[in-house]
């Protein structure tokens, strides 16, 4: 009797050391996270960088459907949720806890190559539409430096304007600004940098409540990634 009681009290201690089931939420951003049907499975840099980290560090993950903003605040809140891609920035730096990088490039001013506009800084842009994503890191960068720009749901409605003549500016990540060239293909509009605004990291970030020992093996699986190269493969592959 003793003998299975001890059983059951090792069973019990196992499971309760067992690790969580992380909550992934995303956010349809491409290259990094595209969506592009209801009911299809997701795909892009982040998801491949993921999946690659999930299966190199052992965890184990399952992605929860939520509109972004509130995806932000729950991840804030609950023990095992994550957010997948977002872009570390002072606004955000103590609301979680940023596991590891996604994505380092910069932020940038993109208009057409056509284009006459000459734009050497921000004072430059005083009168001309700017458009960013709606509640992005470069809205948020743009309205600290007092820009004024119009915010769209989308990064297609902003490269759409910018192409039909609608703003002459678009503030954007410079991976975004290229899928997005490379997925129109031969009908594009050509587009160049204009002036860059910032270096940025894209990161996965997670609650502060996430366990040390989860948060230190996909740390280190994305770190690898990164030093393989396999990150610069998976990048390529949707940019190049």
């Amino acid at each position: 009797m003793r003998k299975w009681f001890w059983l059951a009290l090792c069973c019990v201690g196992s499971l309760s050391r067992a690790e969580p089931v992380i909550n992934l939420y995303t956010v349809d951003y491409p290259p990094f996270v595209i969506q592009d049907d209801p009911g299809h499975a997701q795909r892009g840099i982040a998801i491949e960088l993921m999946s690659q980290a999930l299966a190199r560090s052992g965890v184990r993950a399952q992605y929860v459907d939520l509109p972004w903003k509130r995806a932000q605040m729950q991840v804030q809140t609950e023990e095992n949720g994550c957010l997948l891609p977002l872009t570390r920035s002072p606004k955000r730096e103590d609301l979680y806890r940023w596991v590891g990088v996604i994505d380092e490039s910069s932020q940038s001013l993109f208009i057409p190559s056509n284009s006459k506009v000459k734009i050497h800084d921000l004072a430059d842009l005083k009168g001309l539409r700017v458009v960013a994503l709606l509640g992005s890191s470069m809205a948020e960068w743009l309205r600290r430096h007092l820009v004024s720009f119009s915010e769209l749901p989308t990064t297609e409605d902003a490269y759409r304007e910018l192409s039909s003549g609608v703003a002459a500016a678009w503030a954007v990540h410079a991976p975004v600004a290229r899928y997005l060239v490379k997925k129109q293909g031969s009908g594009a509009l050509p587009i160049r940098e204009a002036l860059k605004l910032q270096d940025t990291s894209i990161y996965l970030a997670c609650s502060h409540k996430l366990p040390d020992d989860v948060a230190l093996k996909l740390g280190a699986a994305l770190k690898q990634l990164r030093e393989d190269g396999s990150s610069a493969r998976i990048a390529a592959r949707y940019l190049e």
